[in-house]
């Protein structure tokens, strides 16, 4: 999966009143993958890297909903998976964002991934987070060079991501006058 471009908006947008970030991503070879395909290996790690997408309700609307897409029929394409992966980064590390779509874009296998975020620096770093997670859960013909360092743990980059967040966050007074303001 190759990042073909993001885009950070900070206002109201085509997607939400709210910060979106979009990004545009080429699925290549994955395109012929959907999750269902991938097996209960990739299902069964990327839950178990990430517990509560099982809280996810995706277009079911209730908890379990996003399990359900991964796993029925063909599954889902991993650029909804990433729109889910980024989205559960950003709430470990302690914002409460749950807005996100995925869209087929027209050349096969490209896809427009837009997902809510509190801090920008933060959501960005969730989609490099996420990406490298995916990868990882990937048998390995289907892994993208490059995606990920040598040496990459989750473990590792998950604590990593949640410290880079907590080092961004508002202190609790800022971010009640913040709250206040909005």
């Amino acid at each position: 999966m190759k990042v073909l471009s993001r885009n950070v908006f900070v206002g109201p947008n085509r997607w939400a009143h709210f910060p979106v970030i979009q990004v545009q991503v080429d699925l290549g070879v994955l395109e012929d993958w959907p999750s269902a395909r991938l097996g209960e290996g990739f299902v069964g790690g990327l839950v178990a890297a990430l517990p509560d997408l099982q809280q996810h309700g995706c277009s079911y609307g209730e908890p379990g909903g996003f399990l359900r897409r991964l796993r029925e029929d063909e599954g889902t394409w991993l650029g909804h998976v990433l729109e889910h992966v980024a989205l559960e980064l950003q709430n470990i590390a302690g914002a409460k964002v749950s807005f996100g779509r995925t869209r087929s874009l027209g050349p096969r296998g490209h896809y427009v991934v837009a997902y809510q975020y509190e801090q920008e620096e933060v959501g960005l770093e969730a989609l490099r987070t996420g990406l490298e997670l995916l990868d990882s859960l990937l048998p390995e013909e289907l892994r993208t060079p490059g995606v990920r360092r040598e040496g990459w743990e989750w473990e590792i980059e998950r604590t990593s991501f949640i410290r880079y967040a907590q080092r961004r966050a508002l202190g609790p007074s800022t971010a009640s006058l913040v709250r206040a303001a909005e």
